[in-house]
C-alpha cells in the first residue's frame, strides 16, 4: 500500500448483525474488531483482483459429492479434462458410505476455473462445490 496511514470510519449495523460478529470474533480469537474487518476487507480484495486478473488464478474448489450417483464421476472427470485449466493436485476421501470429500487444486485463467466450477456444482449429486480463491500468479 502506499499509503498506511490508518483511517477510522463509522459502520452502523442491525443488532442481531453486530451480535452475531462480535460472537464470531471472540470464537476466533480475534483481539479487535478493526482486525476481523481488516480480514474481511482483505479477503473481497482477494476475490476482485482474481476474477480481474489476466493472469493465471490459483484456486482449490472443494467438492462433497454421492458416489453412488450413476455416471457422475466420469462427468467429473470429463469436466476436468476438457477445460483449460490445470489440475495441479487432487484428494479424494471417503466420508461414509455415500459420500465423498474431494479437493482439487486448480490454476488458469479465472473465467475458466469459473466455469469449470458451475459446470461441476451444476451436475446432479454434487452437494457442495465450494471455490476458495488462493491468490494470482
Amino acid at each position: 500500500m502506499a499509503n498506511d496511514e490508518i483511517q477510522r470510519f463509522t459502520v452502523s449495523l442491525p443488532q442481531s448483525l453486530f451480535e452475531e460478529i462480535e460472537t464470531d470474533i471472540a470464537s476466533r480469537g480475534y483481539q479487535s474488531r478493526s482486525e476481523y474487518i481488516r480480514d474481511l476487507f482483505r479477503d473481497r480484495i482477494v476475490d476482485k483482483q482474481w476474477n480481474d486478473s489476466v493472469e493465471d488464478v490459483v484456486g482449490v474448489l472443494t467438492l462433497i459429492f454421492d458416489h453412488h450417483q450413476r455416471g457422475l464421476s466420469e462427468k467429473l472427470i470429463e469436466i476436468q479434462h476438457h477445460h483449460l485449466v490445470h489440475i495441479l493436485c487432487s484428494t479424494h476421501v471417503h466420508i461414509d458410505h455415500h459420500r465423498c470429500l474431494e479437493t482439487i487444486i486448480l490454476k488458469g485463467q479465472a473465467k475458466e476455473v469459473n466455469h469449470l466450477v458451475n459446470q461441476i456444482s451444476a451436475l446432479k449429486g454434487v452437494n457442495l462445490a465450494r471455490l476458495s480463491r488462493a491468490g494470482v500468479v
